[in-house]
Parts: C-alpha cells; structure tokens; sequence
C-alpha cells in the first residue's frame, strides 16, 4: 500500500510505549476535496510579526530647567530645554535657540520671575475664559540673568 497520498487527520496514543502514532485514512478520490477532512481551517497568508507599535525605545529628551534661582552660568550656557511651546519664557541677557532652548547671553546669576498673562481680546477664549482663571494660571515665567560686574576686562578710554 502506498502511504504516500494519505491524510493525516488526527493522532491516536498507543498504550504500549506511550507514543503518538497519526491515523492514515485511505487516499481520496479526485471528486473528493482535502478541506472536507481537515479538522481546522488552515492559514491564508504567511504569520509575520506585527507591523505596529514599533516606538518606544528612544531615550528621553532630557527636557525642563537646567539651573536654578541665583546660579552663577557662563554666556552661551544652557538655562532650559523645552519642547513644544515657550513654558519659560527668555528674559533680559537670554535668548531663545534650537527647539526654545533657552541660553545665557552673558555671564552672570540667574533671576526668575513672573508676570500676569492678558491676552489681546481677538477671539472668544480671550474675551470669555481668560477673565475667568485666576493670577497662577494666567502667569508667566521669564528667566533673567543679572551680568556678573566685570572685573579686569575692560579699558579707560584714554588707554584706547
């Protein structure tokens, strides 16, 4: 008998030894279809891995205040990293760089400090809700930097 064109479609334990042994039916005629015998339906496509959700392993962006109130920084020294709008806002000898970075123009100690927010009355949110929020909601911070006096880096006129 050939053994060649049978189907298996389950397995059967054999006592003796413990091993599984698949039962063979006889081969089908050509009138017949394989998917009439097979238990459960097979895969139409090939499994891959998923496509989505690939994100997440980036490191963190480091973002937020990188000195604090009364700090001595050098010019060019980074104050804050933000990200998508100015949560702190560039005072008197800072300036705003790549992504509102924040960095010192000068050396010196740093100055925070707040201010009310009005905004211009052009829409509805200006005229109807801002009124409404109160002072800590509606404020602003700046950071400042007080120049450090200049020491033995300047000349008088009449050495010019």
């Amino acid at each position: 008998m050939n053994f060649t064109r049978f189907l298996i479609s389950s397995v059967v334990s054999n006592p003796t030894n413990n091993r599984l042994l698949p039962v063979l039916f006889p081969p089908l005629s050509p009138l017949q279809s394989a998917w009439g015998t097979c238990p459960a339906r097979c895969a139409a496509k090939k499994a891959r891995a998923a496509s989505r959700n690939r994100g997440g392993k980036a490191p963190g962006q480091k973002l937020g205040i990188k000195v604090r109130e009364g700090q001595l920084v050098r010019a060019n020294q980074i104050l804050v990293r933000q990200k998508f709008s100015f949560r702190w806002m560039p005072g008197q000898y800072v300036i705003a760089g790549y992504k509102r970075t924040l960095n010192a123009q000068v050396d010196g100690h740093v100055h925070i400090s707040y201010e009310r927010w009005s905004p211009k009355p052009t829409d509805d949110w200006s005229t109807n809700v801002a009124p409404t929020l109160t002072d800590h909601t509606m404020q602003r911070r700046f950071v400042n930097i007080i120049p450090a006096p200049q020491v033995g880096r300047f000349r008088l006129v009449d050495q010019i």
